[in-house]
């Protein structure tokens, strides 16, 4: 005998092992075998034998053959060896040859029961037939199901070869005959790759010959594959990522995008290399970096260049542009560090370079990019802190760009430099209530066109300097009821530039030509301004005083009797002083002045800052003023009896309305501006949102010669009217699911549970309505009412059937100009394991159409087809 058995005794056991079969098999092993009986347990030795007992068992009846040294397994048998386990219902050991064949058992049915099911270590297969032997740990399998990762195997006859076999090399190996690779769970897939060989090492790689792909058991010629490899590793490793997206366009030709390398670096850091490749010439590559470390930070980076070669319509000539793209987002985690935080994003092209790479309706419409990355530290017990920031904007139509780097920003937390820190208890001081702030910036920025934006011309353009702010101010009562802020400010910003400007009285002729290079006129510039940089150290100094006075007035009607409960109306008054001294006077002197024509008759002086090249921004100079602010604002509420809730409720009927304008003391003419005034309220639970806005001018309006003159007088005085309106607007904007809007009209009908209301299909489908009127002066002083926004958006999903969808992802209709801003929808359906899309973009007269396997190992398979209508792109 070759085989050491331990037999297990069940609750449904037969054991036919009686004194006559016990004997004559311990008579007939007396010379080469020894055989020792404990309990219900039969040991069989050989010196032939594996090394390990086998455990074996079943539910119904366990039945010897000793002639034939059979042993037969009969009801849910098992088998049990070392890290081998084997069920069905029906499984034949042979002694002899260390061979275990399992098989299911047909029922009274017909029906096959006790399917047999193999696993060693990890793997696990499903067999209508499985033979296995012990001792060289190979077995053959009948019509095999088994899965690796999201992939289904299906075989008509396999070898085992287990990783404990001799020449195995430390992997199981599976050789499959006429399988399928699938990732449908379908006992009959819907699709599959079909081949006569196949190869698999199980968490490493499938390896197979000469394939077809097939849909229904309808073979598809154009997938044809003369051999291939899929990688089922379960963690990361380094491979070559096979193209998904294929691509055609008129003038770039066929494409294959998105075809590359992986590379796992670390367990916190990988690498990803993509490109796209055109037949025409065209070309692109992306490097994409992911790295993680738990608990501290997260982030991704990615730098994509393409060169696209372009045959321009009706010419032999070429348009080559190579633009670049740059990406970096990273997240420091929460408690990662209790001082200091570093995250943000980053994202700058050149030369349009998410538009010539995506189709998507967001890249197409969107005009402007911004970034913006920041790191922070904040110094324990102390009132200072550091940010270290960049930041950036792009407008992608004029192809300027703007970018900040990096600004540096110290900042003190307002203190109290005059608080008796000693005292305990009592009220403060006014004086105790100062307080003073401070902070410092350090600012390196540019502006210029994209397409330069990394050649050395760029660094004659940086803007750079230095700025420090000084402020104070506090707070008290005044009178009981009014509230008074005096604050005092003080600003110095030190610039390294500094300008002088020169007026040449020499004339320019000019000579305008026409299309033909025609003279048409020549234009005459009497002078022209030059001007010359010098470079130093030059601190600007400015101070500012500003006071505020306000209180707070209520006025309430109250009622105990009916729904109306009371009225309540909050007007809060406030008026603001603000003084800065004339900076062109001594002993400031920031300003000159330089001439700008040489005729006498049209010569008109330029005030110019003799400091240049601010990165702050000219504004930081205040011109004189004595300035005093106003507004008004008012908020009023109603009160009301809720029968239905047995409550007191409130309502905004003016959330807030406003108004506000300015009286400059030190002004030569309209000391009075414009008085502006705006408000907004809220209904039906925030879905709907109504803003509205005026703006009044009180002086005397006379149209002279057809134009519109405004005078230095008020037209109360001179025209008895209080104010001419300037400018009105009224906008009301509505944003619902139409699963709220049906929750308006559905209260007290009972609902049928058999259909789906018409709210549940479209559940996750949403309704945007903006629509704005203005009211303006012209320059002919004719009042003008006119409607200025008036558009609808829709977007979500809407299921037809369990299947069927159909996506909105952009669709916005402009009712006033009567025409669709980039709309975005499509079909879809669920195909189990496979997914249709069709994709249409009515704008740019462009489809797609898409058939494929659902996300996972073989995702590649699918039929795509992108088309415009024009013939003019993809």
């Amino acid at each position: 005998m070759s085989l050491n058995l331990v037999a297990q005794d069940t609750t449904k056991s037969v054991s036919l092992l009686d004194s006559t079969i016990l004997d004559s098999l311990h008579q007939d092993s007396l010379h080469q075998d020894s055989l020792v009986l404990r309990g219900f347990s039969l040991y069989v030795l050989s010196t032939d034998s594996i090394e390990i007992p086998v455990d074996y068992g079943a539910q119904d009846s366990i039945v010897f053959d000793y002639d034939k040294k059979l042993i037969y397994l009969y009801g849910t048998a098992f088998i049990n060896y070392t890290t081998i386990q084997l069920k069905a219902d029906y499984i034949v050991i042979d002694m002899n040859s260390s061979i275990a064949t399992a098989e299911p058992r047909i029922d009274t049915l017909g029906h096959k029961i006790g399917v047999p099911k193999f696993k060693d270590g990890d793997q696990t297969f499903d067999a209508q037939k499985l033979r296995y032997n012990f001792k060289t740990k190979k077995g053959i399998i009948t019509e095999i199901v088994t899965k690796e990762n999201d992939i289904f195997i299906l075989g008509n006859t396999t070898k085992f070869i287990s990783k404990q076999a001799e020449h195995s090399e430390g992997d199981d190996i599976i050789y499959n005959k006429n399988g399928i690779f699938t990732t449908c769970d379908q006992p009959i897939p819907h699709f599959g790759i079909y081949s006569n060989k196949q190869k698999i090492i199980p968490n490493k790689l499938i390896i197979i010959g000469p394939s077809i792909v097939k849909i229904k058991g309808v073979p598809l010629p154009p997938l044809m594959l003369p051999f291939g490899f899929f990688p089922i590793s379960k963690n990361k490793s380094a491979g070559l990522i096979i193209p998904k997206d294929y691509d055609y366009d008129d003038k770039k030709g066929f494409g294959i995008r998105n075809i590359g390398y992986y590379l796992p670096i670390n367990d916190h850091l990988d690498a990803t290399i993509l490109s796209d490749i055109y037949f025409k010439g065209s070309f692109g590559i992306k490097v994409n970096s992911n790295y993680k470390k738990k608990y501290k930070y997260d982030g991704n980076f990615e730098i994509g260049y393409s060169r696209f070669k372009e045959e321009l319509n009706d010419s032999y000539k070429t348009n080559i542009i190579s633009p670049i793209s740059i990406t970096w987002y990273h997240r420091q985690a929460q408690n990662a560090h209790p001082y200091q935080n570093l995250g943000g994003n980053i994202h700058i092209t050149t030369s349009g370079y998410d538009r010539a790479n995506t189709r998507d309706a967001y890249n197409q419409q969107n005009n402007i990019l911004t970034s913006n990355l920041n790191y922070t530290r904040t110094f324990p017990n102390s009132p200072w802190s550091l940010t270290a920031s960049m930041n950036h904007s792009q407008n992608l139509q004029t192809k300027i760009i703007n970018i900040t780097l990096p600004q540096l920003d110290i900042r003190m937390r307002q203190i109290n430099p005059l608080k008796n820190k000693r005292k305990v208890g009592g009220s403060d001081k006014w004086y105790e209530q100062i307080t003073l702030n401070y902070n410092t910036s350090f600012k390196n920025s540019v502006t210029t066109f994209d397409s330069i934006l990394f050649e050395k011309e760029i660094l004659d353009k940086l803007q750079y300097g230095v700025k420090h702010s000084l402020s104070s101010d506090v707070s008290f009562k005044l009178l009981k009821y009014f509230n008074l802020s005096p604050s005092v400010r003080y600003d110095e910003e030190w610039f390294f530039r500094a300008q002088e400007l020169s007026f040449n009285p020499d004339s320019i002729f000019n000579p305008i030509l026409d299309d033909s290079m025609k003279l048409i006129r020549i234009d005459t510039i009497y002078g022209k301004i030059d001007t010359q940089i010098t470079k130093g150290f030059y601190p600007l100094r400015t101070f500012s005083a500003n006071a505020n006075l306000s209180t707070q007035l209520f006025g309430q009607i109250l009622s105990k009797k009916g729904w109306f409960r009371g009225i309540r109306h909050q007007v809060m008054p406030a008026i603001n002083f603000n003084f800065a001294p004339n900076y062109h006077k001594s002993p400031y002197n920031y300003f000159k002045q330089v001439d700008t024509d040489s005729r006498d008759s049209f010569n008109k002086s330029l005030d110019y800052l003799i400091y240049t090249h601010s990165p702050f921004g000219s504004a930081g100079v205040p011109g004189e003023n004595f300035n005093i602010n106003f507004s008004l604002n008012n908020r009023v509420e109603l009160k009301y009896y809720s029968k239905k809730d047995s409550t007191s409720k409130k309502l905004a009927l003016i959330e807030g309305l406003g108004f506000n304008g300015s009286y400059n003391v030190f002004a030569d003419s309209f000391k009075l501006s414009l008085i502006s005034g705006s408000g907004r309220n809220t209904f039906f639970k925030g879905h709907t949102n109504i803003t509205y806005g005026i703006s009044l001018d009180p002086y005397e309006h006379q149209i002279i010669n057809g134009k519109d003159v405004r005078k230095d007088k008020y037209a109360i005085k001179t025209q008895g009217k209080l104010a001419y309106i300037s400018f009105a607007n009224l906008g009301i904007y509505n944003n619902i699911t139409i699963q709220q809007l049906m929750a308006f009209f559905k209260k007290g009908k009972p609902k049928d549970e058999n259909l789906p209301s018409l709210g549940d299909v479209f559940s996750n489908f949403s309704i945007q309505h903006n629509l704005q009127y203005l009211y303006t002066r012209l320059n002919s002083g004719k009042d003008t009412l006119y409607q200025s926004v008036h558009s609808i958006n829709l977007n979500g999903s809407i299921p037809l059937t369990k299947n069927w969808k159909v996506n909105v992802g952009q669709i916005g209709y402009d009712i006033l100009r009567k025409g669709f801003s980039y709309p975005d929808f499509g079909l879809e359906r669920d195909l189990h394991c496979w997914t249709m899309k069709f994709q249409y973009y009515p704008s740019a007269k462009a489809f797609s159409f898409f058939i494929g396997v659902k996300p996972g190992s073989l995702e590649f398979i699918k039929i795509p087809n992108n088309q415009n209508l024009t013939g003019g792109g993809r």
